[in-house]
């Protein structure tokens, strides 16, 4: 009879933490569900630091002569080079010139020297109404030069310029094709 005792026993205390266990294994269950599960995506490799909405102003002596704005830049610090997409360039224009908006898809900024390459469907529109079209445009910052070797074709009112290679000051918005040029003027701007 004593063994039947024990034996009730063992069963009453198995029984006792068989739901302790239960109970516990549904409180862990429910509150991993109400926690907020914070997704963070990793980085592509030699990436250090990605941000979403980029902005950077440059100045030179306290006036603005550029803005650039990404959805998105990833920063390779090894290199020194920002990789941004969905790119749009703003170049002030100085003395009554006019602004100018440079958009690509791509652009890496050279963080050292400030010059910035765009690539893939690159366009410039001036705020007197002018374009330019072409695969790849650098930005030399030292020279306040857009400069490229690729295709360009530049539309104004009633004109436009096609030829390999540019050369494009902004500050003074002097704009030079280097070869292989073609223009076509329509009189009255049609």
């Amino acid at each position: 009879m004593h063994n039947f005792n024990n034996f009730k026993r063992f069963l009453g205390v198995l029984a006792v933490v068989a739901s302790l266990l239960v109970v516990a294994t549904i409180l862990f269950r429910m509150q991993q569900e109400m926690a907020p599960k914070l997704s963070v995506r990793k980085l592509p490799l030699q990436v250090d630091v990605s941000l979403q909405k980029f902005h950077y102003t440059e100045t030179k002596q306290g006036i603005k002569r550029w803005e650039l704005t990404a959805e998105r830049a990833d920063y390779n610090k090894q290199a020194d080079i920002s990789y941004l997409s969905g790119v749009i360039m703003l170049v002030h224009g100085a003395a009554g010139v006019g602004d100018l908006q440079i958009t690509a898809q791509r652009a890496e900024y050279h963080n050292g020297t400030r010059d910035v390459v765009l690539t893939g469907d690159v366009r410039g529109k001036s705020s007197k109404g002018y374009q330019f079209f072409a695969p790849r445009v650098d930005y030399v910052a030292a020279r306040s030069l857009l400069k490229s070797s690729e295709r360009v074709r530049m539309t104004d009112i009633g004109s436009e310029l096609e030829g390999t290679g540019m050369e494009y000051y902004t500050q003074t918005r002097k704009f030079k094709l280097l070869k292989d040029v073609s223009a076509v003027y329509r009189q009255g701007g049609k």
